[in-house]
């Protein structure tokens, strides 16, 4: 197909013919369900920007591939980045509830069993909250899309919840634990 004429008509033909395959190609690479739509949506933003460059003697569904291996190769980089910052999230709320001065008799495995039960006793709506944060990986942008409230409605909530989750360690831990 010459592009050269009408690109952007050439582009929207050969987008309409290959989505389908390039979105099951995506989510073969493992790319989440939820996410697939947005990855393949980055691949054809990426191949329009890029279409003049585009040799129209090579298969377009080969190289949309090459570009969707590229977008999921540098998605799985920040997911590894997303994944040490969701782990120093969790130390964070474990520091919160554990003070550094605390005596090197209590052990990380009460404050977790204590953190454990303290986040069982808490409201089915924030036990939600701590689940999608922590266990789904979701940031609050995205929980305020699944809860259909504000992204900045579900970090306040999530600032009380860490709160309430710090008070409740202290109180099960016990104050003469606490300097």
């Amino acid at each position: 197909m010459d592009h050269s004429e009408d690109p952007d008509s050439a582009f929207s033909t050969l987008v309409a013919e290959h989505q389908a395959v390039l979105r099951t190609f995506v989510r073969m690479l493992g790319i989440h369900p939820m996410w697939v739509d947005d990855v393949s949506q980055e691949v054809f933003l990426i191949a329009y920007r890029n279409f003049a460059a585009y040799d129209p003697e090579r298969e377009f569904l080969t190289w949309l591939r090459g570009i969707a291996r590229n977008v999921v190769a540098n998605e799985r980089r920040k997911e590894g980045r997303r994944s040490r910052l969701i782990r120093r999230d969790v130390a964070e709320l474990l520091a919160r509830a554990i003070d550094d001065t605390q005596p090197s008799s209590m052990s990380l495995r009460e404050t977790h069993t204590a953190l454990r039960l303290c986040i069982d006793d808490l409201p089915a709506h924030s036990r939600e909250l701590v689940r999608l944060r922590y266990e789904e990986d979701l940031d609050s942008d995205a929980m305020g899309a699944d809860l259909g409230r504000a992204g900045n409605a579900v970090r306040q909530a999530l600032f009380r919840v860490r709160e309430v989750l710090r008070r409740c360690v202290e109180g099960r831990i016990g104050k003469e634990a606490w300097p």
